[in-house]
C-alpha cells in the first residue's frame, strides 16, 4: 500500500531545495547591485535555473535533493518511474508564470534609469524596478499567488495529497518508506 508524502515532508523538501539555491540567490543579489548590464544579461538564465534543476532532478531521479533528504519520490500514477514528459508537464504552469515574471523584470531593467538603479540598495532596486514593469506584471503576480494558493488547497484537501501540478503531470508524491501500489489511486 502506498503512503502519500505528507504536507510537512513536501514543505521540508521545498525548504531544503531553496537552501540549495541560496548561494545562487546571494550571488545574484551581489551582481545585480553592482552591474545593470550583467543583471540584464543574467536575469533570464538565473530565473530559469531553479526550474531546470527541478525538471532535471525529477526527470532523471524522480526526486530533487530536498525530496531525497526527506525520503519522498515522485512517481507516475501507474507506480512507474517518472518519465521526462511527466517532469515537464508537472512544471508547465511554473514555466509559464516564470516566463511572464522574468519578462516583466527584464523589461523593467531595460527601462529603469541608471541613476535610479545605482543609487539604491538591492531591496530599493527591486522596489524601483516594479515601477518600470509593464502593466500586465501585476496580473502575472496575482496569477502566481492564485496558483500557489490553489496548489496548497488542492494538496491539503485530497486523499492522496496531490497538488495541482501532480494532476497536470499525472504524478503522485509518495514516501519511500512504504511500497507503492497503483491500485491505491484507482479512486483518485
Amino acid at each position: 500500500m502506498s503512503t502519500p508524502a505528507t504536507f510537512s515532508q513536501r514543505f521540508a523538501a521545498s525548504l531544503i531545495d531553496f537552501a540549495v539555491f541560496l548561494p545562487v540567490l546571494a550571488a545574484q543579489a551581489l551582481v545585480f547591485k553592482h552591474s545593470k548590464a550583467v543583471a540584464t544579461a543574467l536575469v533570464i538564465p538565473l530565473s530559469f535555473c531553479f526550474l531546470a534543476y527541478v525538471i532535471y532532478c525529477h526527470g532523471r531521479y524522480g526526486q530533487t535533493i530536498g525530496k531525497r533528504v526527506m525520503r519522498i519520490r515522485v512517481l507516475q500514477l501507474s507506480g512507474e518511474r517518472l518519465a521526462w514528459s511527466n517532469a515537464w508537464a508537472r512544471s508547465s504552469v511554473d514555466i509559464g508564470l516564470t516566463t511572464l515574471s522574468t519578462l516583466s523584470f527584464f523589461i523593467a531593467l531595460l527601462h529603469v534609469p541608471d541613476s535610479l538603479y545605482y543609487a539604491a540598495s538591492y531591496i530599493e532596486q527591486i522596489n524601483n524596478l516594479q515601477a518600470y514593469e509593464p502593466s500586465w506584471a501585476s496580473w502575472s503576480a496575482t496569477a502566481t499567488q492564485v496558483w500557489a494558493l490553489g496548489e496548497l488547497v488542492t494538496m491539503l484537501f485530497n486523499k492522496h495529497r496531490r497538488a495541482l501540478h501532480d494532476f497536470i503531470g499525472g504524478t503522485v508524491v509518495v514516501s519511500e518508506r512504504t511500497t507503492f501500489s497503483p491500485s491505491a489511486l484507482s479512486d483518485a
